[in-house]
């Protein structure tokens, strides 16, 4: 059972932070071979974090909600914290953890070590509390974006059916929402297989075939995603959609109760992501071996090309705050680094190269 976070006290205060920040505002982290770099989204304000980051198929970094720090396991050595405009790093612990989940008021991280669950604060002179122990196997601790609440899974070593667990943000309130059974999937395992809604009252679990919406006032979980494997499921920023690919990459769309099903490209695509403005998504479009970056309206499915088949293939497409633009990796068609890239979302102006090498970007703003 779980040990008290902050037995008795309030959740985090969750800051009210302005809706689109200022330009200057805005930096892009990204990994250069094993070191991460922020710089602003105009290309200029280079900073090295941090060198020798831990390879792994999930996100090798985790910014914080207000956008100063940045959490990283480095190889051999531990988890680390280090502004994102650069300074002197500090470590939070030397263990090799695995997923990590910021505080929402950003004041520290939680994270699974040797199967048990974690809380961390970024003042080391408090000590790390035990939210979850005892020989079981915790996976994807998340908090809700409100901060009263984390959820994550359970299981056994040797068991294949894992529990949904939500707990309060002291951690008190220990429940079980019910189960998931993941199913073999080529996609990583990683911590976005928990992911909550804008308004905290429900969250997603995308761990393997099916995807089902677990409620916290309880009650039966909602499948979600139609068709034989449906996967990659992800909220509108209003939280009353949701995307996801079939079994062939197609996109769709759906009711966050999942209702209402269709489609909004014919072809297959890869790592869409919504506006964080309004109904619009972007994705990688493959077509006939070609790939191009385009953006959807998922009110009015018009389909706007944001670059062409040329030399390049486009990767890890993000979208600055303001809606504006994206930033995305651009790789040759002989598989060489092409860069980091901006182009307006409307299509108005040609891609413009930001960085010679980069991958693994993350754009935020620093309140």
């Amino acid at each position: 059972m779980a040990a008290g976070l902050t037995a008795g006290c309030q959740p985090p205060q969750v800051p009210d932070y302005e809706t689109t920040p200022s330009p200057s505002a805005v930096r892009i982290a990204y990994l250069d071979g094993d070191n991460l770099n922020t710089m602003q989204a105009d290309g200029t304000d280079i900073s090295l974090l941090a060198r020798d980051l831990q390879p792994t198929d999930c996100a090798p970094y985790y910014v914080s909600p207000d956008g100063q720090w940045i959490a990283y396991q480095q190889a051999n050595d531990g988890l680390w914290v280090a502004p994102t405009v650069g300074g002197p790093p500090t470590r939070l612990n030397d263990g090799m953890v695995g997923s990590v989940s910021w505080f929402p008021d950003s004041a520290g991280v939680v994270y699974t070590l040797d199967d048990d669950v974690y809380a961390q604060w970024l003042d080391t002179t408090q000590s790390p509390r035990t939210l979850a122990a005892g020989g079981r196997r915790y996976l994807f601790p998340t908090w809700s974006p409100d901060g009263k609440y984390i959820a994550f899974l359970e299981t056994t070593a040797d068991d294949d059916v894992f529990s949904v667990i939500l707990i309060q943000s002291d951690g008190t309130g220990w429940r079980t929402l019910g189960v998931t059974a993941p199913q073999p999937s080529e996609r990583p395992l990683c911590p976005d297989v928990i992911a909550w809604s804008p308004d905290s009252t429900r969250f997603l679990v995308d761990f393997g075939e099916p995807a089902f919406v677990f409620y916290v006032s309880g009650g039966s979980p909602v499948q979600v995603g139609a068709g034989v494997a449906p996967t990659h499921h992800a909220w509108s920023p209003d939280g009353r959609s949701l995307t996801y690919q079939d079994e062939i990459g197609r996109l769709w769309l759906a009711k966050a109760d999942g209702s209402e099903h269709r489609q909004l490209t014919s072809f297959p695509v890869s790592e869409a992501a919504w506006s964080p403005q309004d109904s619009r998504i972007t994705y990688v479009a493959r077509r006939d071996g070609d790939t191009a970056l385009e953006v959807v309206s998922a009110e009015t499915g018009e389909i706007r090309p944001i670059t062409s088949a040329d030399n390049y293939t486009e990767s890890n497409p993000r979208w600055t705050p303001d809606g504006a633009s994206l930033i995305f990796v651009r790789y040759t068609t002989q598989g060489q680094p092409a860069g980091i890239w901006r182009a307006s979302a409307d299509g108005s102006t040609p891609p413009q190269r930001l960085a010679l090498t980069g991958e693994a970007i993350q754009v935020f703003a620093v309140r």
